[in-house]
């Protein structure tokens, strides 16, 4: 993958390497998928026992988002969403998100049937994303060539997916997605609750939450060789601060199966993250976090909304116990919507709970913004 960092994408299965394609791959389906099943990040330093990863929150572009990024040439241009936390992404080993729109054509829309324009994608890809996860509500917005194209452009881009898949069979060469960073094998996974009551179009697939399921990708991920287990899940109730019973269940089984990693999604505000214990004898822990809230999207209400968080795990490997401690740091986000001439403007802004940020917003913004850390500081996440 071509990043502004000094490092690049390269895919292998079963030990034969090939340079991904650039945007002439595109389209080219599961015949390119099962070349690219396990990815590596190459680095100078060969294998190493400290990682950095970067995860991203709901990844959304509601209307006024899309209109925007319109240029007066017709074309569209996201880049400036991402201009103030790009260097936060791509100081990391592997960034990912969750995205939670479909490149679908046109007509581009919002909520409630998501479909943006592939420039979006490629805003992404120039912030530094090196994996998006595709399972979420919105994954079927726009049917089956939703899904489809949606994986025709991340291919084309040199983002990695998993959670949706062009066909069925397309599917054992996705999941687990296996990145190789520095020498270390990182299984992802993505499961969605649902897909907002809309069919999953044959012979497209999105994979939703099963328990039997999970186990059999997370035991091939094993099989596989894989050091670390991420498993990205959208799941719980919208809006609400505090995870429910069904998070926190699947949570402890998710970690009693030996994921190493929880990241939840789809509250869309931030919920807390805590280190849950294998009810086994390895007595392993598990970092979980419930939620992440939005990343960047049109929304303002309910309080909490306005923006969320960059996630960061520094994974840490303990050579002589082969076992992992997980480290995490919060990073908070603001999505200004105001250009300091009044036009509007969606940027992601870093912002720490005590700070003073805001006093170059203008007066709405900055209410805003200080609204958004009142409710960061009342949930039981560290700044």
């Amino acid at each position: 993958m071509t990043h502004l960092r000094s490092r690049y994408l390269e895919a292998c299965l079963l030990g034969v390497l090939s340079i991904l394609p650039s945007l002439a791959c595109r389209g080219r389906g599961s015949a390119y998928a099962q070349e690219h099943r396990d990815s590596t990040l190459t680095s100078p330093e060969g294998t190493s026992d400290t990682l950095h990863l970067v995860f991203a929150g709901d990844i959304m572009t509601h209307g006024p988002q899309i209109r925007a990024a319109l240029r007066g040439d017709g074309q569209y241009d996201f880049r400036p969403s991402f201009s103030l936390v790009k260097p936060l992404i791509a100081e990391a080993d592997l960034a990912v998100g969750n995205l939670e729109t479909t490149f679908g054509g046109k007509p581009y829309s919002g909520y409630p049937m998501f479909s943006s324009p592939e420039a979006f994608g490629e805003a992404l890809r120039d912030a530094g994303f090196d994996v998006l996860t595709t399972a979420n509500n919105h994954s079927c917005d726009r049917r089956r060539y939703g899904v489809v194209h949606t994986i025709d452009i991340l291919d084309s881009l040199g983002i990695a997916t998993t959670g949706s898949y062009r066909t069925r069979e397309e599917r054992t060469s996705r999941t687990p997605l296996l990145v190789t960073v520095k020498g270390v094998k990182l299984a992802i996974l993505a499961y969605t609750y649902g897909t907002n009551g809309l069919p999953i179009p044959s012979p497209a697939l999105v994979d939703t939450i099963s328990r039997a399921q999970i186990a059999r990708d997370l035991q091939r991920a094993d099989s596989l060789g894989a050091d670390y287990k991420i498993v990205q899940i959208h799941w719980g109730n919208e809006y609400e601060r505090l995870p429910n019973k069904r998070q926190k269940d699947l949570a402890q089984w998710l970690t009693d199966q030996g994921v190493h990693a929880i990241i939840g999604s789809h509250p869309h505000v931030v919920q807390e993250s805590t280190f849950l214990k294998r009810q086994d004898t390895l007595g392993d822990s598990t970092f979980v976090v419930y939620s992440m809230g939005n990343f960047i999207s049109n929304q303002i209400t309910p309080p909490g909304t306005r923006g969320g968080m960059l996630l960061s795990l520094e994974l840490i490997r303990d050579q002589a116990k082969g076992s992992w401690t997980t480290q995490p740091h919060y990073q908070y986000v603001f999505v200004e919507k105001r250009s300091p001439r009044g036009e509007a403007f969606y940027r992601l802004r870093p912002i720490q709970l005590s700070d003073s940020s805001y006093v170059d917003l203008a007066r709405r913004e900055a209410l805003d913004l200080q609204a958004l850390q009142r409710y960061y500081r009342s949930i039981s996440l560290a700044p």
